[in-house]
């Protein structure tokens, strides 16, 4: 049986991207998904999240509209959708994202050619106030085998840093534990890298997905949202080299938070 796709899109206040995101998903050349879109208690922009829908539904989309009961934090909003996705993989997109007409085809292709495949990836333009620059895996292959990732990482860091070209099968990020709301500036670097070292990656090379910027989380704006990068950084990166030492799977950086920390400043 082909797997079921779900694309996740949770929204707090959105604006016109919102329906930009939703034509881009209505103009795919494989419509055989669903979308989940999930209103934060928005107090604005209750329009846009109409006319989404609207298209979504007029392409021949099912669309399932929930909202939460109360105002909740980002990541938690984030996993309260997967947790009400019943798809067997799941794709997170943020308003203003862009998937390119082939991106669900590809994915879905890829998913049927390679059933044991748990994370997906593809490379993504990047619309940064720098300019535009891509995304790409720092490998030729279409895949790599979790005990090959540490090949990688951390000398590069930003090819698993976004969510907006990831994809993963709904079992995978249960067995994760969802995206950490202690890791919230690099969330899901975090659960990508989890699922790489635990499961390997498969890679599409190809700029599937356009992205406004590197990250257009608003953090640091309030006390509430302040975190600290760099401390962050060295959690996760500490992490994954004692998860590489309990699997014997050979870590090559030996000052692996120096190193991310150069190659993320000088991917960004």
């Amino acid at each position: 049986m082909t797997p079921t796709l779900e694309i996740l899109i949770p929204v707090k206040n959105p604006d016109e991207r919102l329906v930009q995101t939703a034509a881009s998903l209505a103009a795919q050349s494989d419509r055989s998904f669903a979308v989940r879109l999930s209103d934060n208690c928005s107090q604005t922009g209750a329009e846009h999240i109409e006319n989404a829908a609207r298209q979504l539904t007029a392409a021949g989309i099912t669309v399932h509209l929930t909202k939460t009961s109360r105002e909740i934090k980002r990541l938690e909003h984030r996993n309260l959708i997967h947790s009400e996705a019943q798809a067997d993989w799941l794709k997170l997109v943020h308003a203003g994202d862009i998937l390119q007409t082939s991106y669900v085809e590809q994915l879905r292709r890829r998913i049927v050619e390679q059933p044991q495949a748990a994370l997906i990836r593809c490379d993504a333009e990047l619309q940064t106030e720098w300019g535009s620059d891509t995304a790409r895996a720092p490998f030729k292959e279409p895949r790599i085998t979790a005990a090959r990732v540490a090949d990688y990482f951390p000398a590069s860091v930003v090819w698993l840093s976004h969510a907006a070209n990831i994809a993963y099968s709904r079992l995978a990020w249960l067995e994760a534990g969802g995206y950490s709301n202690h890791l919230p500036g690099f969330a899901s670097l975090n659960l990508n890298l989890t699922l790489a070292l635990h499961h390997g990656v498969e890679n599409i090379a190809a700029p599937l997905v356009r992205v406004e910027s590197a990250d257009r989380l608003p953090l640091n704006e309030s006390a509430g949202e302040r975190v600290n990068l760099p401390l962050e950084l060295w959690l996760i990166l500490r992490q994954a080299r004692n998860y590489c030492l309990a699997a014997k799977v050979h870590w090559h950086c030996r000052w692996p938070w120096w190193r991310a920390t150069t190659a993320r400043m000088g991917s960004w």
